[in-house]
């Protein structure tokens, strides 16, 4: 397999971490962008410690600067895995928050491939990566602002999938289904830092993610797979249980239409 030059944002927790070691591990130069600075010594020794290198950088997606920074390279697939969760009843929500989300989830990597397309357009060649979510495909209560912002990434993707293949850059979409990586836990914990029981009385005093969460090995391997694979689909999405259940969530959908 040859060796390819990887940029993967999120790379300090979660999906993004193992992913990008175990792709160093393989032999592909990979930049890892991580949130903040103290991240960085972590991830090298981590990578150290698996008798492998990578090349840990400060890459906050919502940071300007940090964004150019990381763009001005050439790279052969950009993995837009950086993330951010927030749960609450929308209707009590702060805005800035859900702000703060989308340039999370949205603007910042929108801005990022844009600046890292234009050096794939160049040379006709490249993979674009979108780390979505089940929650792109299906909505929830008390996950609304999350599931917004992961639809957001799929309309982003699909047009960007038409839009770049006649110039040689392909973009593939991975939807992680519920796994056992604490994002899901964390995200349910989030209403805690602006919830006033006398104002925000629609979203409940504890939530508890509602799924049962599997063991994130598959979607690690498949993750790879898609990264580093010349064909393969358009989307991904895991576990394969969850398939059915998108299908069922869909249809339902247009039920409540009639």
């Amino acid at each position: 397999m040859a060796q390819k030059r990887i940029l993967i944002t999120g790379a300090g927790s979660g999906f993004g971490r193992e992913v990008a070691l175990r792709l160093a591990q393989q032999g592909h130069d990979v930049t890892a962008g991580v949130r903040v600075a103290s991240e960085i010594a972590t991830l090298t020794e981590a990578a150290t410690q698996r008798s492998t290198a990578l090349r840990a950088i400060k890459l906050d997606v919502t940071s300007a600067y940090d964004r150019a920074r990381a763009a001005d390279a050439e790279i052969d697939v950009l993995v837009n895995n950086a993330g951010v969760g927030e749960a609450g009843a929308l209707v009590d929500l702060p805005v800035e928050i859900v702000r703060e989300l989308f340039d999370v989830n949205v603007f910042g990597p929108l801005d990022l491939t844009q600046q890292v397309a234009r050096g794939m357009l160049a040379r006709k060649h490249g993979k674009i990566v979108f780390v979505s979510s089940i929650a792109g495909l299906i909505t929830g209560p008390f996950t609304g602002a999350y599931c917004a912002s992961k639809h957001a990434v799929e309309s982003v993707a699909e047009a960007m999938h038409a839009e770049l293949a006649p110039h040689g850059v392909r973009v593939a979409v991975v939807n992680p289904g519920p796994y056992s990586t604490g994002f899901n836990d964390r995200m349910m914990e989030t209403p805690a830092r602006w919830r006033d029981p006398a104002v925000h009385f629609v979203t409940p005093s504890r939530l508890s993610f509602p799924l049962e969460q599997h063991d994130p090995e598959e979607m690690i391997a498949a993750m790879i797979r898609v990264i580093v694979g010349e064909g393969g689909a358009f989307r991904t999405l895991l576990p394969k249980s969850a398939e059915a259940f998108v299908r069922e969530e869909q249809a339902h959908a247009w039920t409540r239409m009639q």
